[in-house]
């Protein structure tokens, strides 16, 4: 009896994970002394072989049950609890048909369960049901159970169900790919952010509607509940035609997408920038702007500002209804009251904002919806901008900081607002957690910003997609119970979304359970449930040189000047060109890009042979793959040219010199050949082209993408670099 007993519990313990390996002795000695009287000493040789039995019970289940949940099965978010169960489990092909319970839907499933018959059929199944009972208490929370007769998913609501479905979908995906059983367990699983959002920034590109449909599937997989749209001129608004692109979408056309996403458990909410970075609209109305020189800012202090953004706002409201935000921007105003209308009020600057702010959240509220704005321009007021930004000790901090500001004002900050902090590097800096304090302390509404891509590459975001950065805001976030955390992806220098996708799933990781895997365990996690890889294989490991090879592509081929897509660009100098008079001078005028080049090229080639594996062995998204393919070639371009130029510098003779001009002339016209694979690529999912009619932003912080209505400003510095050349080798 007392066997069976120390068994029972060895078996439990062991299967709570490796972090209760070493319970297991002193719990035997607990249990010896207190269970085992002085009787049983007669039988201490076979107790100590039932002792030593036992232990080694501990470490094969519970290594049993490491190498079934950490190395085998990659979940992704990481559930909050999963108890690994003695017992057999189910292979992928075992379940036969979905069944749920008399009062229970059957949500959207995966493409493994969705082909299931909906029928109670002979063999193993799905069960599904609503309860209140043994479930967590997070309307999103479920418990998915898996036995030997099938699997049992258990939630109070059908977002919930909906989530143990894609739980169950990776099991299932898992199972397939690597041929294993899903052991027997229990998982016990529920959001640590309530509201896990995403943000598509849409002012400089569309992509084809279909991906958009595609994005939604992706995002759910992952348990991401939502997406704030940053709409601009891409929405057709019939309130105020002339706004709209010429290739905008309907408003027919997002409601579907919206019916779509909400049968996922995804939300769409518009963002509709108002006051700043309004130049979308003041293009059109140059008799609302506040600085007649710029379409920059509207002037809050005219009446007729407010008519047109509450008609942008209602045609939003409409094409997204089922959100419950809606976000009005309000960010990096520069000009507010230096016109006429804002003078005559006799408000500062920052009174003319908090207007504004009052005005457009009373219409948010009027409508349904809960406003949000960016938080930074009352933080500038107050002089604590700076120092929110800044990664200052906390000894630092307290002898700066200072709230007064801040504090006078208050009763101008609407509460009925959600005050959108953004911090897009690290957020858990002392400083920033004394803000989040200050917002807490006044009774005000948070949510976290962070980003998955900053805006600063037209081609690849940095730093692990800034994953580690969602995590550290996304811990943030839980750990204060703010609001809910927004993962930005600024479309200032357009990159393709294929290449921030990695950070748009590390918020589904993080804002689910942001404390369970590290950046690296996630990365792995990552490579196995996009591509299919084994994690120990480390096949996406060529992602994080990718990620650096954009620093020295950034500014190659000039010695001054800027093309930062989300700052702008200043006059630039390209590089000089080899002097035929001077053999070898150009080449020490530049040795350090020639020293860096060199080392670029060998990174080129790592990452071109870590593609062509990933692509070989992946089992699916070999689309991704292709992205980032040409990508590679494109960032490598200035290295080939560079190089090139340096061996014709440094050619020994004629002979060595003329080829060395042919290998340049060869560079030159390959930048076409690379131009016209990457476009095509790219052009699979979104279009690469401005319709005609389409008018540019005048000053949208002086973008790249507002220059040109063709991909011609990707290759800003490029395109000038190889007419110099070719005049050169004439």
């Amino acid at each position: 009896m007392i066997d069976r007993f120390l068994i029972g519990i060895i078996l439990r313990v062991g299967c709570n994970g490796a972090k209760h390996v070493m319970a297991g002795p002193f719990l035997l000695l607990f249990i010896r002394t207190f269970f085992l009287s002085p009787v049983s000493l007669i039988k201490i040789t076979y107790i100590m072989k039932i002792q030593l039995l036992i232990i080694s019970l501990l470490f094969m289940t519970n290594g049993l049950c490491a190498r079934g949940l950490d190395k085998a099965f990659q979940l992704l978010p990481q559930p909050q609890s999963v108890e690994l169960l003695p017992g057999k489990g189910i292979m992928y092909t075992d379940l036969k048909f979905v069944s749920a319970a008399s009062d229970t839907l059957v949500p959207i499933l995966g493409a493994l369960t969705d082909v299931l018959p909906r029928a109670g059929h002979v063999g193993k199944g799905l069960f599904l049901q609503l309860s209140e009972s043994n479930v967590p208490d997070s309307p999103e929370g479920y418990v998915l159970e898996v036995n030997d007769k099938g699997v049992t998913v258990t939630a109070r609501t059908e977002a919930g169900l909906f989530y143990g479905c894609q739980t169950l979908e990776q099991l299932l995906e898992d199972s397939r790919d690597f041929d294993l059983e899903i052991p027997q367990m229990k998982i016990t699983d529920y959001p640590a952010i309530a509201y896990r959002a995403v943000h598509l920034d849409t002012k400089h590109h569309l992509d084809r509607m279909e991906y958009y449909y595609r994005m939604i599937d992706r995002l759910a997989r992952y348990k991401v509940n939502a997406i704030i749209w940053e709409l601009e001129d891409k929405l057709r608004f019939t309130r105020r035609p002339e706004v709209a692109a010429p290739n905008a979408i309907s408003k027919q056309e997002m409601q579907a997408l919206c019916r779509y996403a909400k049968e996922r458990n995804v939300e769409i909410c518009p963002l509709v920038q108002g006051l700043g970075h309004a130049g979308f609209i003041l293009k059109h109305h140059w008799e609302l702007r506040e600085n007649p020189d710029s379409d920059w800012e509207f002037c809050p202090s005219d009446p007729r500002t407010y008519e047109v953004q509450f008609d942008l706002y209602l045609d939003a409201l409409e094409a997204m209804p089922y959100g419950k935000y809606l976000h009005v921007g309000g960010d990096e105003i520069t000009a507010i009251g230096i016109d006429d209308r804002c003078k005559a009020t006799g408000k500062t600057a920052f009174e003319l904002q908090m207007i504004w702010l009052k005005n457009v959240c009373q219409f948010a509220v009027d409508h349904g919806r809960i406003p949000i704005f960016w938080d930074d321009m009352p933080l500038k007021y107050a002089g604590i901008w700076e120092l929110a930004l800044s990664d200052k000790s906390e000894e630092e901090v307290v002898k700066v900081w200072n709230t007064d500001k801040l504090d006078e004002a208050i009763g101008l900050f609407p509460k009925e607002c959600v005050y959108m902090r953004w911090k897009y590097e690290d957020a858990t800096t002392p400083a920033h957690r004394r803000l989040l304090e200050w917002y807490h302390d006044k009774g005000l509404k948070v949510m976290g910003a962070t980003a998955a891509s900053a805006g600063d590459s037209p081609f690849m975001p940095r730093r692990n997609t800034r994953s580690e950065y969602v995590k550290g805001f996304s811990q943030l976030v839980a750990d204060n119970q703010l609001e809910g955390i927004l993962a930005t992806a600024w479309d200032d220098g357009s990159p393709h979304l294929e290449t921030v996708w990695r950070g748009f799933i590390a918020q589904g990781e993080f804002g689910w359970n942001p404390s369970a895997r590290d950046i690296e365990a996630f990365k792995k996690a990552h490579a196995q449930r996009e591509y299919g890889f084994r994690p120990e294989d480390n096949r996406m490991a060529f992602l994080d040189e990718l990620e650096k090879a954009v620093f020295f592509f950034d500014g190659a081929l000039v010695t001054s000047g800027r093309r930062n897509p989300a700052w702008g660009t200043t006059a630039f100098t390209l590089m000089e060109l080899p002097d035929k008079t001077k053999p070898g001078a150009w080449s020490e005028l530049y040795k350090d890009k020639i020293a860096q080049a060199k080392i670029e090229a060998g990174r080129y080639e790592k990452i071109v042979q870590g593609i062509r594996t990933a692509e070989a062995e992946a089992l699916r998204n070999r689309y991704t793959l292709q992205v980032y393919e040409q990508t590679n070639n494109l960032q490598n371009y200035p290295v080939r040219l560079i190089l090139a130029l340096n061996a014709y510098d440094t050619a020994k003779d004629d002979a060595a010199r003329e080829a060395a001009l042919e290998k340049v002339a060869e560079v030159c016209s390959y930048f076409d050949v690379m131009r016209s694979n990457l476009e095509s690529v790219y052009s699979e999912t979104r279009f690469m082209e401005q319709p005609e009619g389409f008018i540019s932003d005048l000053n949208h912080h002086n973008h790249l993408a507002s220059k040109t209505n063709n991909s011609d400003w990707w290759y800003y510095y490029e395109i000038p670099m190889i007419r110099k050349v070719r005049a050169w080798m004439k």
